[in-house]
């Protein structure tokens, strides 16, 4: 091979990885089961897992809270693994670019906001816990206030050198947040169990399992509605990784390494260990605040170095969404022309901003991510039903990248029927189950919101396509019994100029 080939191979494969286009199967970095489980694992468990874990108690039974939530969490899992990953995993394309077939490629721009709010400004709120965090354990070990300008100034510091390293290793692409997680994910496995036989040292098997928070302090004190509430706090907590599995799963070489590693990486270390281990901890300590309890529970050290350790995973979840955002920003042109460290920075800019203003952060916004992750609920239905059942597991690539003209253009480039579906879909949630003001309506006790939501939106949208779509020829699903297309590399700076086959 000559140095110029050797050049261009290296090229072509940071462009995938650091781009949009479509990753070969030898340049995919999750190799074995393990390295994509503990990335999962790491990205489920930052702080937020404790902190839904210390709440969990507030639903009513906490045995029942636990246990739902890691029920809805593993059937959601499922469903937008094979929504959003398996799509991405077979053609080793973006989740928004594969998402083009069924909502048209200026369509997207519906599930491409919903991906960049959920995932940049989540990084925001991850650095302001981590921020905040590292402020308090500063405060513990040195014994002040953690009230005052110089605690203040900690946490601008920390936030802002957390900004800083995140950029430093997505910067370098995914394949050392791989080789990070690899040590992460284990460590904060380790960390918890650890926590969890200090528990049932300093309380006792029998009064860990027995006690339960004052019943006015619980949501519900109906037992099937608090098992309700659990299991929705499972299956909407898993929808806002549609736009993260498909991001990811594009990076895992083996098909059979795809769903596995996301259900018991992300249902079972990241959410029923770590949530139950928070809800104990919650119970015991009288407090749902992660970074008043780990330090109550383990002592001023121990208790330190494990808020120490989370906080480190804090910035392994940073790097993941800040590059999964990235890669999808680039459907628009402007970004899609900046130099990757560049385009990186920018999204972390506002970040600055935010370093002076983390308790507002965590107060305010946190509201509103919460409302924008429903959307995410309606998009799966439709492309779950899109892929699976309308198209049949059959995406033409290059039609993925090409604009007017292309089978995806529906009218004038927007399928208006999956835009309708998922707008309406959101409505339908909020009228079941309102996640900030905790407002259920009655069908909520039995049925829950998300999953009657994504059975409903993609019955909906079935319906919508035979009835309407199909009928005028529109979205190429005529196409679906001939020959499976291949994917097609093409240059993310001038689509459709490069075609190489996998």
């Amino acid at each position: 091979m000559t140095p110029s080939s050797i050049e261009f191979k290296s090229h072509v494969e940071q462009e995938a990885l650091a781009g949009r286009l479509p990753v070969l199967a030898r340049d995919r970095v999750y190799k074995t089961y393990g390295s994509f489980l503990w990335t999962c694992c790491a990205f489920s468990a930052a702080t937020w897992a404790f902190l839904i874990g210390s709440y969990l108690p507030y639903v009513g039974d906490w045995r029942l809270g636990v246990m739902g939530y890691v029920i809805g969490l593993m059937i959601g899992m499922a469903i937008v693994t094979l929504a959003s990953g398996v799509p991405s995993h077979k053609y080793g394309t973006d989740v928004i670019d594969n998402a083009k077939a069924s909502f048209g490629y200026r369509g997207i721009v519906v599930p491409l906001f919903g991906l960049l709010a959920t995932l940049v400004g989540w990084s925001y709120v991850v650095e302001a816990l981590t921020a905040r965090g590292a402020a308090n354990i500063a405060a513990t070990m040195t014994g002040t206030e953690v009230t005052g300008t110089s605690h203040e100034h900690l946490v601008i510091g920390v936030a802002l050198a957390a900004l800083v390293l995140v950029w430093l290793i997505a910067s370098k692409g995914p394949k050392l947040f791989e080789r990070l997680n690899g040590y992460i994910g284990p460590l904060h496995m380790f960390i918890t169990l650890v926590m969890l036989g200090i528990l049932i040292h300093k309380f006792g098997l029998q009064h860990l399992w027995t006690t339960q928070l004052p019943a006015d302090q619980m949501l519900s004190k109906d037992p099937v509605q608090g098992f309700a509430l659990a299991v929705e706090f499972g299956v909407s907590n898993s929808m806002t990784w549609w736009p993260v599995m498909g991001g990811l799963t594009r990076l895992v070489a083996k098909r059979k390494h795809v769903v596995g590693p996301s259900v018991v990486g992300v249902g079972v270390l990241g959410a029923a260990f770590v949530s139950t281990v928070a809800a104990l901890a919650a119970i015991s300590a009288g407090t749902y605040d992660p970074t008043i309890w780990m330090i109550a529970v383990g002592g001023p050290v121990f208790g330190s170095i494990v808020m120490a350790i989370v906080l480190t995973a804090n910035i392994a979840t940073m790097v993941v969404m800040i590059y999964l955002a990235g890669v999808s920003v680039q459907q628009i042109k402007f970004f899609a022309r900046l130099k990757w460290e560049f385009l990186l920075a920018l999204l972390l800019l506002p970040g600055v901003y935010f370093a002076f203003k983390t308790q507002w952060l965590l107060s305010v916004v946190m509201s509103w991510l919460s409302y924008n992750g429903v959307m995410f609920v309606g998009i799966t239905g439709i492309t779950l039903v899109d892929y699976f059942v309308l198209r049949r597991e059959q995406i033409d690539v290059t039609s993925l990248f090409a604009h007017k003209g292309g089978k995806y253009e529906f009218w004038n480039g927007v399928n208006w029927i999956a835009v309708i579906v998922t707008v309406a879909s959101t409505f339908g949630y909020l009228w079941l189950y309102n996640p900030v003001t905790v407002a259920m309506a009655e069908p909520f006790r039995y049925l829950g919101a998300s999953l009657p939501v994504i059975l409903l939106s993609g019955a909906a949208y079935y319906l919508c396509v035979r009835l309407l779509i199909w009928p005028l020829r529109k979205g190429d699903y005529q196409a679906t019994s001939g020959v499976i297309s291949r994917p097609s590399l093409v240059s993310q700076r001038e689509a459709g100029t490069v075609a190489v086959s996998l």
